[in-house]
C-alpha cells in the first residue's frame, strides 16, 4: 500500500494566512492585480529560511531582468502573442543560465500584466514591482518562525547509534557462535542485510534534518550536526564491507574470538562523546597478536585468517574515521554539543 506522508502543517498555515495576507495588504494599497501578491508569497516559502532568503533575492534579480527583455520585446513587436513568445525564448534562457529558474513562472505572470494594460509606463512598473515586494516580504517574514529540527537530530542520533551497536553486536556473535553470511542468528533475529538497510534508512532522515537545521540558522553557522551524520554514513559503508568479508568466511579459526571481543568492546562503549583512541590501542594489540601467530599450514585455515585480518582493518577504519571526527572539532563545539544533552 502507498504511504502517504504527514503534510507539514505549520508550511500549510503559512501559506494560506500569508497568501491571504498579501492579497488584502496588495488591495489596501491599491495595486492591480492583487491575486499575484498571494501567489507570490505561495511560492517564496521555502522549507528553510535560507532558502526562502535565495530563492526571493533569486527573483528580484530575474525581476530587473525580466523588465529589461519584456521592454525591448514589446518595443519590437507590440502588447501581442509574438512578443510574449519573445520574452519567454531569451528570459527562460537567461534565468536557465544564471541558475534562477524560480523567476521564471512569478516574472511571467508580472509581465502579462503589462500585455493587460498594453504599456509599460513607470506607474505599471512600480504596481508590478509593489507585487513582488509584497508576496516576497510577507513569505520572508512568515519563514522567520520554522520550529527546530534539534529534537529531531537527537532522537536520529540515538537510533542511528542503536543500530550500529546492535549491527556490532550481531557481526561479534557470527563470529563466535558460526559462519560467515547470517549464520549464527537466533530464530527470528534480522539479518545484518536488513539491519543495514534500516540504518541507511535513519541516516537519510538525520542527514536531512541535520541539513534544514543547518539552512534555519541565520544569524550563527553550525555544521556540527551534518558532519556528525556524514561520519556515521562513512562508518556505515565499513560496516558493509564488514558485511561482505564475513560472507567470504568458512569455518572460524581461533583468531576470530579476539575480534569479536574487540566488536563487543566497541559496540559497548558505542557513542557521540568516544574518541576512540582507547579502542585504537585495543586494536593494535589484537593485530600485533595476530601477527605474531605462526602461519597456518591448510589453504582454508590461511584464507579464513586472510579474511578476519582484513575485517580487523577495516575496524580500524571504522574508529579512524570517529578519532578524526572529534579531532576536529573546536573546544566552542564540544562545549555546546556535547552537553546540549
Amino acid at each position: 500500500s502507498r504511504i502517504v506522508k504527514k503534510p507539514d502543517y505549520v508550511k500549510v498555515i503559512k501559506i494560506a494566512v500569508g497568501a491571504g495576507l498579501a492579497i488584502v495588504l496588495a488591495e489596501r494599497m491599491g495595486l492591480r492585480y492583487s491575486a499575484s501578491a498571494g501567489v507570490i508569497t505561495l511560492l517564496s516559502i521555502q522549507d528553510t529560511k535560507k532558502e526562502t532568503i535565495r530563492v526571493v533575492a533569486r527573483r528580484l534579480l530575474s525581476f530587473v531582468m525580466a523588465l529589461a527583455i519584456s521592454a525591448a520585446g514589446f518595443s519590437a513587436f507590440g502588447y501581442g502573442p509574438l512578443a510574449v513568445c519573445v520574452f519567454l525564448l531569451f528570459f527562460s534562457a537567461a534565468c536557465m543560465a544564471f541558475g534562477m529558474q524560480e523567476g521564471i513562472s512569478v516574472n511571467t505572470v508580472l509581465m502579462t500584466h503589462f500585455l493587460a494594460e498594453r504599456s509599460m509606463t513607470g506607474a505599471n512598473i512600480a504596481n508590478e514591482l509593489g507585487l513582488l515586494a509584497i508576496g516576497a516580504g510577507i513569505g520572508v517574514i512568515l519563514n522567520l518562525y520554522i520550529p527546530g529540527k534539534v529534537h529531531l537530530i537527537r532522537t536520529s542520533q540515538r537510533r542511528i547509534e542503536s543500530h550500529m551497536k546492535e549491527i556490532l553486536r550481531k557481526m561479534a556473535g557470527q563470529l563466535t557462535t558460526g559462519k560467515g553470511g547470517d549464520a549464527g542468528l537466533a530464530d527470528g533475529e534480522p539479518p545484518l542485510s536488513s539491519l543495514l538497510k534500516e540504518l541507511d534508512a535513519e541516516l537519510k532522515q538525520g542527514e536531512k534534518s541535520a541539513y534544514e537545521d543547518m539552512e534555519n540558522k541565520l544569524l550563527t553557522e553550525t555544521r556540527y550536526y551534518l558532519r556528525y551524520m556524514n561520519m556515521r554514513r562513512t562508518q556505515a559503508f565499513v560496516l558493509g564491507r564488514i558485511e561482505g568479508e564475513l560472507k567470504h568466511l568458512g569455518e572460524l579459526p581461533s583468531q576470530a574470538q579476539p575480534i569479536a571481543e574487540l566488536m563487543e568492546r566497541i559496540s559497548g562503549g558505542f557513542h557521540e562523546y568516544n574518541n576512540a583512541v582507547g579502542l585504537l590501542e585495543a586494536l593494535d594489540a589484537v593485530k600485533e597478536a595476530m601477527r605474531e601467530q605462526p602461519l597456518p599450514e591448510l589453504r582454508e585455515e590461511f584464507e579464513n585468517r586472510a579474511v578476519l585480518f582484513q575485517i580487523l582493518l577495516e575496524l580500524e577504519q571504522f574508529l579512524e574515521i570517529k578519532k578524526e571526527f572529534v579531532e576536529e572539532l573546536s573546544a566552542e563545539e564540544i562545549g555546546k554539543f556535547w552537553r546540549e544533552t
